[in-house]
């Protein structure tokens, strides 16, 4: 994987790539693991290449391994060359991750954003806070 600085690299390269559909392996998408934003594509070799944003920090010697029940995507990731039959049993996966609320915190550095007042702009409204 090659991780950004900024989602927005990872967005442009996205449009970018879109340029040329035949090389995107996988769609945009969230992984619930790593909580990496990232999508595929094929390098010229024929290799997949993740391109991503956002993972989370593992420090050795100070890692409690955990298992995941969900994925292999919160959302997004589309394998766009597995099988009809398979997409869409990985489309039904992430559609249950979504129905059950699946959440993963972002992954920023220091400079890498800007933290937004209030809670949302719908809730905050209804508040009378907006």
């Amino acid at each position: 994987m090659v991780e950004l600085y900024s989602l927005d690299d990872v967005g442009q390269g996205y449009d970018i790539a879109l340029g040329e559909p035949e090389r995107i392996a996988t769609t945009l998408g969230r992984h619930p693991n790593d909580a990496v934003t990232s999508y595929y594509l094929k390098s010229p070799s024929g290799f997949m290449l993740e391109y991503g944003w956002g993972g989370r920090v593992v420090t050795p010697g100070n890692w409690t391994p955990t298992e995941v029940t969900v994925g292999p995507s919160l959302w997004g990731h589309d394998r766009t060359w597995l099988p009809d039959d398979q997409r869409a049993q990985a489309r039904a996966m992430r559609l249950k991750a979504a129905a059950d609320g699946e959440r993963r915190p972002l992954h920023v550095i220091d400079g890498n954003y800007q933290r937004m007042g209030g809670v949302c702009p719908w809730w905050d409204g209804v508040r009378g806070q907006g």
